[in-house]
């Protein structure tokens, strides 16, 4: 079950302002959280640093089972999304995967 989310630093696609993969994740980042928060009501930790260029999102241990199934949409669908860009731009984008408890 995904509980959550951290992506950090930058892709290296292109300039800042002009990095289309670093703008896409970006995206799909933001839109996840926006989701969790305000559509789900789900109770989640989250951090956001533009200077350091992270965002992470973690549903906290207050989220009923309900909101759990839920997430699973968007957290999937959030990581399908993710996983399109790391095969069409290896390079600039890993996916890793952290087992918490």
């Amino acid at each position: 079950m995904l509980t959550g989310y951290r992506a950090e630093g930058h892709t290296g696609y292109a300039q800042s302002g002009s990095d289309i993969v670093c703008a896409g994740v970006s995206a799909l980042t933001q839109s996840t959280l926006n989701g969790l928060k305000n559509v789900l009501k789900a109770p989640v930790m989250f951090d956001v640093d533009d200077r350091e260029a992270l965002l992470e999102a973690r549903l906290t241990p207050e989220a009923t089972e309900e909101q759990l199934r839920q997430a699973q949409l968007l957290l999937v669908t959030l990581l399908e999304a993710l996983q399109a860009i790391e095969r069409n731009y290896p390079r600039n984008v890993r996916i890793f995967f952290e087992e918490r408890r």
